[in-house]
């Protein structure tokens, strides 16, 4: 995952390049931050990859030194002028994704005019620039490090009042009913397993207005047996890493994106997940979360699409931990992407991460 893009061209600005990293690394990790097309492997589909990349990141840096709009390709011709100029493209990318671009003068360089620019990246000119100059170039870039921060720095949505007894009762009515609802959907592809292994279904459980909802992959057996989720070694994991941001269980509201027990304890399929979808859709619509934490690639893909996310064509690899913003139905809500639980269990070293991640909930606990 690249928080931070740096787009540049080599030929006009890559000593001020260099310097800029060598800063940002002393206030970000350096995986945060994307600035080689050199750093992909040879053989990758190179537009493909810069647009993922540009997808990823929350802060995009156009760094605009004095040969920047007027650099030549090999015949003569402007190399912003060609399709497949990296530099366009990744412009292209982010101004599509609405990202934050801030444009950095370097060099004295000035900010290119509207009708100087490609028409796909004539937005450029609107974005509010920042400039680099040579005497004072850490104090300016002090100044840049500080814009990027309260542009990477989550907004706290506001504070879920405390619901009255009233909709305390209605919210867990409607659970209910939705609750018998699945008990009785024989049209499931998972009931005829749930009737033979006398398996209850896993609906979710918790605080039914919760601000956070965690919706995980599918139940395990002991999920199964008991109907509740994440009572198995995964919840284990789960709660120790509640217990880092100081929240309680029960405080959240608890689902999968599968509510039944797959045979084998294998992934679930396609059409498992379309049948499971309505109710985990009705779920959210009941509780009204203020953030959703998808546990897992199947969660994040479920949520990611539902909210039709410019990230949804990404791997949880670059996703989780980073923070992202939808439009819901009861209103604006994050969506914060996290590995299920139970990669713990099959590598230890990754505990780790999963803190990390979990940290990013700490603004709305």
């Amino acid at each position: 995952m690249s928080r931070i893009f740096i787009n540049y061209r080599r030929q006009d600005s890559e000593g001020y390049v260099g310097r800029l990293y060598d800063h940002l690394s002393s206030h970000f990790e350096p995986s945060d931050i994307f600035m080689d097309v050199e750093a992909m492997k040879p053989g990758v589909d190179f537009v493909r990859a810069l647009e993922e990349a540009v997808v990823a990141c929350d802060v995009f840096i156009a760094i605009i030194g004095p040969q920047w709009l007027t650099a030549e390709s090999e015949d003569g011709s402007r190399r912003l002028d060609a399709d497949n100029d990296f530099v366009r493209i990744e412009i292209e990318s982010a101004l599509k994704h609405d990202k934050v671009v801030i444009p950095v003068l370097v060099g004295r360089a000035t900010m290119p005019l509207k009708r100087d620019l490609p028409e796909t990246i004539a937005a450029l000119a609107h974005r509010n620039a920042f400039e680099l100059s040579h005497q004072r170039f850490a104090y300016d870039v002090e100044q840049l490090v500080r814009t990027i921060k309260s542009a990477l720095l989550p907004v706290k949505p506001a504070t879920k009042a405390r619901a009255s007894s009233e909709t305390l009762r209605r919210k867990m009515r409607e659970i209910k009913a939705l609750r018998d609802q699945l008990f009785d959907a024989k049209a499931s592809p998972l009931y005829a397993h749930r009737i033979e292994n006398r398996y209850f279904p896993v609906l979710g459980d918790g605080n039914p207005d919760a601000n956070i909802l965690f919706i995980g992959q599918c139940p395990g057996e002991y999920e199964a047996i008991q109907g509740r989720p994440f009572v198995g070694a995964s919840g284990d994991v789960l709660d120790e890493m509640l217990l880092t941001i100081g929240l309680k269980r029960e405080d959240t509201y608890m689902t999968n994106v599968v509510l039944d027990r797959p045979p084998d304890n294998r992934d679930p399929i396609p059409a498992e997940i379309e049948f499971y979808v309505p109710y985990v859709d009705r779920l959210i619509e009941i509780v009204e979360p203020g953030v959703i934490v998808p546990l897992g690639r199947f969660a994040m893909g479920y949520i990611l699409r539902k909210y039709d996310l410019p990230e949804k064509k990404l791997r949880i690899g670059q996703l989780h931990g980073k923070l992202m913003q939808a439009k819901a139905a009861h209103g604006n809500i994050f969506i914060l992407p996290i590995y299920h639980p139970a990669m713990v269990l099959y590598s230890a070293r990754e505990k780790d991460t999963l803190r990390q991640d979990f940290q990013q909930l700490k603004p709305f606990v």
